[in-house]
């Protein structure tokens, strides 16, 4: 009887101890985890773990998900985030007519991890400072002076 129950308790001290040892491991940064509104250039190898979606049940904004959705990539074991899009989505109900929605497919590097602003991709820090989506900048999507057709000169109309 006396060496039953020692191999429990010696058993669920090891448990105990294997447990915490997990805790322990350092963490990554959450801001620096990497978004991607394609997918990285060919140079970086990664395999798909699966598709990862957030939404909010009332209204708001895509920004205050991001997080979230990066948490739920991290907790199926990715890496970053390809093909994500953000957005509005209509709900079912009168109160979550319109809801905001993240999705993406959480990925994991089966290289060396890419530097995420230099492969393409922008961080949650960015992300949300910016309110920006993965890709977009402020002043590309705007056309550049230089490159813009000059108007045809007015002519006086014939009398």
């Amino acid at each position: 009887m006396n060496k039953i129950s020692l191999c429990c308790i010696l058993s669920l001290a090891f448990l105990n101890t294997a447990s915490a040892a997990d805790d322990m491991t350092p963490k990554s940064d959450p801001s620096e985890f990497c978004f991607f509104a394609g997918v990285p250039p060919a140079e970086f190898p990664y395999k798909v773990i699966r598709k990862v979606k957030v939404a909010k049940g009332t209204y708001g904004g895509v920004s205050e998900l991001v997080g979230d959705l990066s948490q739920r990539a991290k907790d199926v074991g990715g890496d970053a985030i390809v093909n994500y899009a953000g957005s509005q989505r209509f709900g079912v109900l009168p109160w979550r007519l319109i809801r905001p929605v993240v999705r993406g497919e959480a990925i994991k590097w089966t290289g060396a991890a890419p530097d995420c602003e230099k492969a393409g991709g922008s961080t949650l820090t960015t992300i949300i400072r910016t309110n920006k989506a993965p890709g977009q900048s402020g002043q590309a999507d705007a056309p550049d002076a230089s490159e813009a057709p000059e108007p045809a000169p007015e002519t006086a109309p014939a009398k």
